[in-house]
Order: structure tokens, then sequence, then C-alpha cells
């Protein structure tokens, strides 16, 4: 397991309650940015040094020593700590001890030039809001792609990160652990049902790349398309300039790893029971992929180009199987599912390609026949009307 652990000072703080020969150096570089480090060579190297000498990898020495050694104990497993600093001096100093006194106990890594986070740091609440937090949630959601089995230990750093770990933890399905300072409750933080209103990337998806990028005139734009309250959560205005803020990639991000399935209300999608409904989500993953590798090897464009490569394919071809069942639409043969069938259309939206399911079919079935049936049945549903769900895009 990896435990991504955010780190504070209070290393250093539990060092100074029982010695005070590091106080003048301590609040020299407790006003030091991460930036100022070689400038500070002599006074942390001495800091460093004295803390090494006096640190145990157990029990009361830190935070983040006594959370991880709870944590590895609550998970019944052996866990790898990897540590994140905040942009300034005393965090970088801290991990760097961390990294040593751990070493041999709990396999730990911290390297500065990826783990001090930019931006991190409280003297500029712009730029923490700005810089920090989003460079804190990509490098995390860089990390989170490393190892089967991620957590997220908090207990460290500062406390203005848990709304936002939090919301990621959530997000992103990964454990979350606290641990209180005089206590040795580890407390894991359960997992809520919060899901994506994909619904809002949708409705902004003609301008969200934009501002995932930076928009210099704001203000062309808020005139141009309606931005409404339940969207301008997710935006940094600064005059005349705004981009996504930290909530706004976080969900960006992660909602670039699904993809969009528009189910019609009347099929029999919403009839299976969750197993079946499993085996037919497996399938239109799995029917996601191979189009999107045909997109990307034929450099189709558009939703035409897409459809005009599909009518070029021969009947056998699984993404067109057999006689299409209406000029859009077009039959799927599953081969990971080999007795399902998925009635399509595909569609290629600015932000990717989504699809809209008619109908699926299970087991043997006369082609012909179905067709037929199926033609009767979209005229019993003139008035088309689709649920939107959101499956996981399959690995590439």
């Amino acid at each position: 397991m990896l435990v991504i652990t955010t780190v504070g000072t209070s290393l250093l703080e539990n060092y100074r309650q029982e010695h005070h020969g590091l106080d003048a150096d301590y609040f020299k570089l407790k006003e030091e940015p991460a930036s100022n480090w070689d400038n500070n060579e002599r006074r942390i190297n001495k800091v460093k040094k004295a803390l090494l000498n006096w640190a145990q990898p157990q029990g009361e020495t830190s935070a983040e020593i006594k959370s991880l050694f709870n944590l590895r104990r609550q998970a019944g497993q052996a866990i790898e700590a990897r540590l994140l600093a905040t942009d300034t001096v005393l965090s970088r100093l801290t991990a760097e001890v961390l990294e040593e006194v751990l070493a041999g106990t709990i396999k730990t890594v911290f390297e500065p030039d990826r783990d001090v986070i930019k931006g991190l740091q409280v003297w500029d609440r712009k730029r923490f809001e700005k810089e920090g937090l989003i460079n804190l949630i990509a490098r995390i959601e860089e990390l989170n792609g490393t190892c089967e089995e991620v957590a997220i230990n908090f207990t460290g750093g500062y406390k203005a990160l848990i709304p936002y770990l939090t919301i990621m933890g959530q997000l992103y399905n990964i454990s979350l652990y606290y641990i209180f300072e005089d206590t040795d409750e580890l407390i894991r933080l359960p997992q809520a049902p919060l899901a994506i209103n994909c619904g809002i990337f949708e409705k902004y998806s003609h301008i969200i790349a934009d501002l995932a990028a930076g928009i210099d005139d704001w203000s062309r734009h808020r005139w141009r398309y309606t931005i409404e309250d339940e969207f301008r959560a997710c935006i940094w205005e600064d005059g005349d300039f705004a981009e996504l803020n930290a909530i706004g990639r976080l969900y960006w991000y992660r909602y670039q790893n699904y993809f969009l399935v528009e189910v019609l209300k009347e099929a029999d999608y919403f009839r299976e029971n969750s197993g079946n409904k499993q085996e037919v989500n497996s399938a239109l993953q799995e029917l996601y992929g191979r189009l999107n590798s045909r997109i990307i090897g034929n450099g189709l464009k558009n939703t035409e180009d897409l459809q005009a490569y599909l009518n070029s394919l021969p009947d056998k071809d699984d993404l067109r199987h057999g006689e299409k069942p209406d000029r859009d639409k077009y039959i799927f043969k599953s081969t990971n599912k080999s007795q399902i069938r998925l009635v399509y259309t595909p569609i290629i939206k600015p932000y990717g390609l989504s699809l809209r399911l008619f109908d699926h079919v299970r087991g043997n079935f006369d082609h012909t026949v179905y067709i037929k049936e199926f033609k009767e049945k979209m005229k019993m549903h003139a008035n088309q009307e689709y649920t939107a769900i959101t499956l996981k895009k399959p690995q590439s």
C-alpha cells in the first residue's frame, strides 16, 4: 500500500518542547520559502543534525511517524510512505529527517524536486489557492496511478488541506487517514456516495478546456456564455482572468477518466439486475476502447467521419456486426462478453467520444428477426429520452 503523507513540522515542535538551543535558527527558518534552501544551508544542517540525533522511529516523535506506524498496524501489511512537503524550508527539512529516521522500519520516499509542492504555503492566499492546491492535486493524481492500493494520511501539514484532500479521496476512492495528536486512535474516513455531476461538464464543455488553460478576456466569455452559480464554484476569477480552481480541476481530472453513455430511458438496461448490468457495462467499456483505438488510428475528427468509417466496414467487423438497425445505429458484438450485442450510436464531442445505447441482446438470436423487432420497438419510443451514466475508461 502506498501511503501519501503530508508533512508538517510536529517533529521540530516536539523537539523544541525538550530543547531550546535551536530556537533562533527555528524562528529564522520559519519565515523562509523552500526556494531559499541553498541560502540557509548552514542553519539547515545545524537543525537537521540535532533532529537526527534526537528523533526515534517510534511513538510520539512526530505526528507523521505515529500515524504511519498505526496505519501499518491497522492495515496488517507492509506500507510505503511517500512524503509531500509544503513550499517551505522547515517542511522540506522535516521530510528529509523523517526519510532518514524511518529508513529500515518503513520504506519512505521523498524527492525534493517532485515532492515539495510549489505554491503550497500560507503567506500568500492567492498563490496557495491558485498554485499550491492545484500542484498538490496534480501530484497526488500522478502518484495515484503508480500503485494498485493508495491511501492519503493527512495527519501532518496544513489543516486547510483537509477539505480538498477529503473530496479528492472520495472522488478517487482513496482511503483517508487521520490521527489525533493526543491519542493513538487512527481514524479512517468512510467512503461517501459522492459522484461527479457529469451534466455540468456536458453543459459547459464548450469553455471548460479553455478554462483549464486560463482565459485572459473573461468578461467577453461571460457576456457570450451564461455561467450559472452551479459552475462558478469551479472557477477562479482575478480581474479579467479566469481558470478552473482547485475544486474545478479536481472534478475535471476525474471526469476525464470516465466516458459518457446516454441510455434510452425505456431500454432493458434499467431492468437488469446488478450482475447482468455490470456485464453490459463491461461490453460498453470494450466498445469504447475499440472505437477510440480506431478513431486515433485513422485520424477521425468528428461524428460524421466516424460513422462514414463504420459504414465502410464489412458486416463481420465486431463494431458493425451484420445489417444496421437504422441509418446511424450499429450493432456491436462483444468478444469479452460473447453473448452480448449492443445497439449503439457513437458521438464525438469536443471533449471526446461518447455513446448512445438503445438496446442490448443476450444469447443466440436471429439477426434478421431482431432487426425487425428493434424497428418496431423504436416506433413505440418516438419521443426518445435518455439517462446519462458514466463508466470508467478502459486501460489503453
